[in-house]
């Protein structure tokens, strides 16, 4: 075993001879530079012939600019020597007894899944992993094994506490992730096996209460219609239960039960728009094409529709203009020009282009002059 208290006073002593000696050569540098850069300055401003240039003038600045910076750097390199004599010195602080008791920081839990460390809390795992491969170097093979042997016993008591309690929260998938990480240090313990029965008898557990309860609720929104939130139920359970062949059968019968329902719906939808178109009722046939369209926007049915659309819209218009005609017609003979007369503003603003506007333009002024004096005649 190395006698490490005997060399390493001797390594900081030259460590810190260095720094300061790196320290002493940056600060004459400096001076130096500053000297000669003043120098040149000054022989620049008292020369009359030749007169100086600009780029004189700026050669010594660069001078000055580039002797500091190398001061810097020297300066800087003494600081990280003198960090690192510190960090050195605070890791021989400890000793073979204390190596021989100390956590190693590979066998720590890591925080949930999602949770991000602090930069503080790295720096401490690092420093904590350097103090654990400095502390194995130190020990025998024998302190080795029985260092080992301490480290497991003492994750096998942290896990016997930690993964019941993850149990009681349902949180199984932190379980297996702090069982796998553990048994991927020490693979052969017995204890692993134990703690793995017991997740997957909770898993069970769980599994069964949470299977029977997302099946009634399944069943009930299938029966409305609600295939989305269906589909959401046996997806979240999916997530909890990813490995099961029951959760895996739900989520099959609801998603083959929701494309057979959804089929049908675009049949049902697309026979009605066809009788529709059939009867020549273009506005029903426009409603449900794009009704289809909306609640289907994917289907080929819906893409099929779209080029339709146009033509629907324009005879679904037309039919419109026509059924409010044939009112302004029925209610002039009936004499009720003030309903005529509403009808007829409002398909001219509506489609001010069409044939019955330009016709209804012309007889919107005799429309209001006669429900004008049916409304003096009445009492």
């Amino acid at each position: 075993m190395p006698n490490y208290d005997q060399a390493g006073p001797q390594q900081l002593n030259r460590s810190r001879l260095a720094a300061a000696g790196l320290v002493v050569v940056g600060l004459l540098l400096a001076i130096v530079v500053t000297a000669l850069t003043l120098v040149r300055l000054w022989e620049l401003g008292t020369r009359a012939q030749p007169p100086p240039v600009a780029s004189e003038f700026v050669g010594a600045a660069g001078l000055l600019l580039a002797g500091w910076a190398a001061a810097l750097l020297l300066w800087s390199l003494a600081e990280l020597i003198r960090r690192v004599d510190e960090l050195l010195a605070h890791l021989r602080a400890g000793g073979p007894q204390q190596a021989a008791s100390a956590t190693p920081a590979a066998s720590q839990v890591r925080p949930p899944e999602g949770q991000q460390d602090t930069p503080a809390q790295l720096l401490e795992e690092l420093v904590q992993l350097t103090r654990e491969l400095r502390d194995i170097e130190l020990l025998s093979e024998p302190e080795r094994a029985a260092r080992s042997k301490a480290e497991a016993e003492a994750l096998v008591r942290k896990l016997e506490q930690e993964i019941p309690a993850l149990l009681r929260e349902h949180n199984l998938q932190e379980a297996h992730q702090r069982l796998a990480r553990a048994r991927q240090r020490f693979p052969f313990l017995p204890a692993w096996d134990v703690l793995e029965h017991q997740i997957e008898s909770a898993r069970a557990k769980f599994e069964s209460h949470d299977l029977q309860a997302a099946t009634r609720e399944v069943d009930d929104l299938m029966a409305l219609g609600a295939w989305d939130r269906a589909v959401e139920v046996v997806r979240t359970l999916r997530q909890r239960h990813p490995r099961s062949e029951q959760v895996a059968e739900l989520t099959r019968r609801v998603l083959i039960a929701r494309d057979k329902a959804t089929a049908e719906e675009r049949a049902r939808l697309m026979s009605q728009a066809q009788a529709a178109t059939n009867r020549r009722d273009w506005s029903e046939a426009l409603r449900l094409v794009e009704a289809v369209i909306s609640r289907f926007p994917g289907s080929p049915e819906a893409q099929e529709l779209r080029l339709q659309l146009p033509t629907l819209r324009a005879n679904a218009e037309v039919q419109k203009r026509q059924r409010m005609e044939n009112q302004i017609r029925d209610l002039i003979r009936q004499q009720r020009f003030g309903e005529a007369l509403r009808i007829a503003t409002e398909l001219v603003t509506q489609y001010p282009e069409s044939p019955q506007a330009q016709v209804l333009r012309d007889q919107i002024p005799r429309l209001e002059q006669k429900a004008a004096e049916l409304a003096q005649l009445q009492p």
